[in-house]
């Protein structure tokens, strides 16, 4: 019996401590460092692992390289890099020389087979060069360089060049080049013994079928959308539109907005109006940066034009409409730059829900859209404000409601978002002001907001044709009025 539960015991630990050993590949240059994984080692701070001459007996005196496993169970350990043969990695318990795994692997002086492939066979001139390297030794000093096709390695010859920043598989641009045919070439630690190249050709652009981009009008003022046209894209779903200052080079950080041609080869799409200055509206083919069409615009300064609705400063414009909730909870109190704002305080049922609402007739303004207001919440830690409008794909109600953000600075607990109630359409955003996050709950802010711009991050095609009504459920206002920018 003790015969058979020694040998149960032995049979046990010999399978719970089945270590494995083995290299991250088969094959190294004598330039790599060793990368070794081990597993279900014992843990033992003095487990270890080391290098033999393959065949050699495990006694002290043949190991070339080593290191203690430092106590882990699965890991990975690297050790330095070893001359030109066949070499085995072997696992030990316990500053032992009893093997536990090994694993075969060579070293060969033609392991490291660097690549280089170009992201296209044929460029136009007006198009940046993408090279992707990998298998490089990740020296900081490894480098691609650009040669006229079949020139020597020569410094003389280098067109354009790169370090490639120690990474060993990665991407690298060129700015377009002249006419000719090219060589790509990859050298390591600042060498000229090239390692591997790739051909390529720049060609000029001759295309009979050329993009065609137009605009609705010559100039524009600040926020007004613009209609573009476009004609002859290549129909792919990634074909797209994009603004650029005016001269701006084709890198997307350039990019102050963009659309998506929705795979038409022709058709219209609005871009959101722009501040003052020159732009180019360039159309690109299948997420590419290689530029198809240009269109430049000019968007003019002009002074702003406005209509005040309430300053409060004479009691209360008579067109405001009571909803619903309690009507005398209407005031006037000290106002932002002037003296007197209006006051609506929230009427709460069961301190769940708020049926306060009141309206401000805006007289159906078609000209001005931009929101300018003056307010603060002492009154009101939770409630909402916004506009009702006409837009192209027909009646809006735009909120703001503190219940989304009131939790932090800046905090956004809910995204805006789309909502149906009713039948009415709810374009549902933070408000800019809150009780718990607006610093002294006592201070007028001024709030200028974009209205048709707010609408587009929710409705990307539809434009505002009208805003009618301001309306609130609580706060405090000052100077309520549209501008046109």
């Amino acid at each position: 019996m003790k015969i058979k539960i020694i040998f149960i015991f032995i049979l046990f630990s010999s399978l719970v401590y089945s270590a494995t050993v083995h290299t991250a590949k088969d094959r190294y240059a004598p330039q790599e460092n060793i990368k070794i994984t081990v597993q279900d080692m014992l843990g033992n701070a003095k487990d270890w692992v080391g290098i033999y001459p393959e065949g050699a007996t495990n006694a002290w005196e043949n190991v070339l390289r080593w290191n203690w496993t430092d106590g882990i169970v699965d890991g990975n350990i690297t050790l330095d890099k070893l001359p030109t043969g066949e070499y085995e990695v072997r696992a030990f318990f316990q500053d032992s020389f009893e093997v536990e795994a090994r694993y075969r692997f060579v070293v060969e002086a033609n392991a490291l087979d660097a690549n280089l492939t170009a992201s296209k066979v044929n460029y136009f001139t007006d198009e940046n060069i993408t090279v992707h390297f990998s298998n490089l030794l990740g020296n900081v000093k490894d480098w691609v360089g650009i040669y006229p096709k079949e020139s020597s390695n020569d410094w003389d010859n280098v067109i354009a060049w790169k370090y490639t920043k120690g990474i060993l598989d990665g991407n690298v641009s060129f700015a377009h080049l002249p006419i000719g045919d090219y060589d790509a070439r990859v050298f390591f630690n600042d060498s000229f013994n090239v390692e591997a190249n790739v051909s390529f050709s720049v060609n000029k652009k001759i295309n009979p079928k050329a993009v065609i981009l137009t605009v609705d009008k010559d100039s524009y003022v600040p926020n007004e959308l613009i209609h573009l046209n476009f004609n002859k894209m290549q129909g792919s779903e990634k074909d797209w539109i994009g603004v650029y200052p005016a001269g701006a080079s084709y890198e997307f950080e350039n990019v102050i907005e963009w659309r998506y041609t929705g795979g038409k080869v022709s058709g219209e799409l609005s871009l959101n109006g722009l501040p003052a200055g020159e732009y180019d509206i360039r159309a690109f083919f299948n997420n590419s940066l290689a530029k198809q069409a240009t269109q430049t615009i000019t968007v003019v300064d002009i002074e702003p034009t406005s209509t005040l609705y309430e300053d409060a400063e004479d009691g209360l414009n008579p067109n405001w409409i009571h909803v619903s909730g309690k009507y005398n909870k209407v005031r006037i109190t000290p106002g932002f730059e002037s003296t007197g704002a209006i006051r609506f305080k929230a009427y709460w049922l069961q301190r769940k829900y708020n049926p306060t609402e009141f309206h401000l007739p805006l007289n159906v303004n078609k000209t001005e859209k931009v929101l300018e207001i003056d307010m603060r919440a002492r009154s009101n830690p939770h409630f909402n404000f916004g506009l009702i409008v006409q837009t192209k794909e027909g009646s809006r109600i735009v909120i703001w409601d503190s219940f989304f953000n009131h939790n932090g600075i800046g905090r956004t607990i809910i995204p805006p978002h789309i909502k149906v109630s009713n039948g009415n359409v709810i374009l549902n955003n933070p408000a800019p002001n809150d009780y718990h996050y607006s610093g002294s709950r006592l201070t007028f802010r001024h709030y200028k907001i974009n209205v048709e711009k707010v609408i587009r991050n929710l409705e990307p095609d539809n434009e505002l044709i009208s805003i009618d009504y301001f309306v609130t459920t609580g706060g405090e206002y000052d100077n309520i009025k549209l501008s046109s920018h």
